[in-house]
């Protein structure tokens, strides 16, 4: 009986999922009403309701994809307006944004959660009076994934405002948010990771979903079982990120270091296969080709309604209207790198033409937008937008490594690789680097730097090999963050990566200069020194909520 219900499971679940991707009619694979849906009383009334419900929850970080990106872009040192801009962007910008803003208004990441309690109160409800209708094994990653939008829509809450209001309850309709307990950044943090590890009723948000062995068992992986198997965050990238915000650096490493062995895979290693221009690629319209380095995406399609605002902002090619900018602060950082072999050429595989580049005589950000430069796909805003991906585990790692202060090993990550980390310390390797297992398929790493032909870099006037007191070791544990920061603007512009690593190591060592000497170099004199100041008191890196 086990067997049946297992294949009936399965079968249902294909049915069902084949109709929302859009491969047996024309409508999109998000379209899902959720408003509708997570509002009806009887929602959740039968299996079918147990997917589109899901896509619901997807459907609503559709919604909010570009918005993180726009708004840390903004306020960090990548992106400045053009005069084309309109006002919400000149005023986010200038740091100026109020509550009416409507592209600071964070009523969609609360959109996120509203659609994730309400999904999580029904799907349980469905299960209780349903206990046969789907398997646990189904049931259970459904219920971790829809945590796990939680989590994220909550992190970006963090990250760009500061504090959120929390809720675990559904929301009716438009309530007064501010009958709920507001969290500061610490202890959103905090509640976060509770959620992740203790989860609701006993199911936690480290449980994965394999799609493609859901709807077709047994068959080859297709480039569109791969997208669905990207769709959600994964549980180690976003546990790891939310550790590195806590401070409980040996967690990250701990989490990390398995999952990009990833049983021995070509997954996640940086390796040469991906290496100097190779790493465009994610970007393009179908990343699907270069999945060895991509762990979570938002998927859009033109053809079915699926687009967002970058290409429109970014490019300066009708019909798109070119609203923002790569700003001169940010390609003078590519432009100073010394490749390998000590020559100062640039970096010549992230910088000009790969990040950003000269079109129609301006500088415009490339990143995003090379499959949509041509007449038949310039007016295309769909490419998909990355959420997580192996560069950013790699810095995470190294990132906690400088911490528990194994400098060479989080040298290993950012510089020249493990591969040569392990020629180099053969008889002396050191944690997290001397795990046999691990070293056996992750000594293809290149490391972030070496894999774009960038030479090492190391903390200015400071000899790894000579801290022989407690303020050398210090000195160069925040020299290395300020390395792996300026990597970070590199590896990750234009990614919603940047202002929140800035704002990390500032809190991390109580030094707002992190922060405002960064931010305010993009800005025009007279203007610099007003947000350097502005940007010295930490409570204005973060947006007004109006809430």
């Amino acid at each position: 009986m086990r067997k049946v219900m297992k294949k009936y499971t399965r079968f249902y679940a294909a049915a069902v999922l084949l109709a929302l991707l859009g491969l047996s009619s024309c409508e999109s694979y998000f379209e899902a009403d959720e408003k509708e849906i997570l509002l009806d009383e009887n929602y959740i009334g039968n299996t079918n309701e147990l997917y589109s419900g899901y896509m619901g929850i997807a459907a609503k970080v559709q919604e909010v994809a570009d918005k993180g990106i726009l708004l840390a872009e903004l306020r960090g040192d990548f992106l400045e307006p053009t005069a084309n801009a309109p006002q919400q962007l000149w005023d986010i910008y200038n740091y100026s944004a109020g509550a009416d803003n409507e592209l600071a208004d964070p009523s969609g990441y609360y959109g996120v959660i509203g659609n994730a309690n309400t999904y999580i109160k029904k799907a349980f409800d469905f299960k209780e009076s349903n206990p046969n209708a789907v398997e646990n094994e189904v049931f259970e990653p459904l219920i971790s994934g829809a945590i796990r939008y939680k989590v994220w829509a909550y992190l970006m809450l963090a990250k760009l405002y500061g504090e959120a209001v929390y809720l675990d309850a559904p929301l009716l309709g438009d309530e007064d948010l501010s009958k709920y307990p507001r969290l500061g950044f610490d202890e959103l943090i905090s509640q976060l990771i509770s959620l992740m590890e203790g989860g609701v009723k006993g199911i936690d948000g480290k449980k994965v979903l394999i799609w493609s062995d859901l709807l077709f068992p047994g068959v080859n992986t297709s480039s569109q079982d791969l997208t669905w198997n990207m769709i959600c965050p994964s549980p180690e990238p976003l546990l790891m990120e939310l550790y590195l915000w806590a401070g409980s650096y040996e967690k990250v490493v701990s989490i990390g270091m398995p999952y990009i062995y990833d049983q021995g895979s070509k997954r996640y290693k940086l390796s040469n296969e991906d290496y100097n221009s190779e790493w465009v690629q994610f970007f393009y319209r179908d990343p699907i080709t270069k999945t060895r380095e991509l762990i979570n995406i938002v998927p859009f399609d033109y053809r079915r309604g699926q687009t967002h605002r970058l290409i429109h902002y970014f490019s300066n090619t009708e019909p798109n209207d070119y609203f923002l900018r790569p700003t001169e602060v940010a390609m003078s950082r590519f432009e100073a790198q010394v490749r390998q072999d000590g020559v100062t050429v640039g970096d010549r595989y992230r910088g000009e033409d790969y990040t950003y580049w000269n079109q129609n005589g301006e500088w415009v950000v490339r990143k995003f937008s090379r499959a949509h430069e041509l007449p038949d796909n310039v007016y295309k805003n769909d490419v998909h937008i990355v959420l997580y991906r192996a560069a950013d585990l790699h810095l995470f790692i190294a990132e906690a490594l400088n911490q528990m202060g194994l400098f060479a090993e989080a040298e290993a990550f950012l510089n020249d690789g493990v591969q040569n980390y392990l020629s180099k310390n053969e008889g002396n390797l050191r944690y997290p680097l001397d795990n046999e297992t691990y070293n056996s398929a992750i000594n293809t790493n290149w490391g972030v730097r070496r894999r774009v032909d960038l030479g090492p870099v190391y903390p200015e006037g400071l000899d790894r090999n000579d801290l022989d007191s407690p303020e050398k070791i210090e000195a160069y544990r925040k020299g290395l963050d300020l390395l792996l920061l300026e990597e970070t603007c590199m590896e990750s512009a234009g990614e919603a990566r940047s202002l929140f690593a800035m704002i990390r190591m500032a809190k991390r060592w109580a030094d707002p200069s992190l922060v405002a000497d960064r931010v305010s170099a993009k800005y025009p004199a007279g203007k610099s020194d007003a947000i350097r100041n502005h940007l010295m008191q930490p409570q204005h890196w973060f947006l007004d909520d109006g809430l």
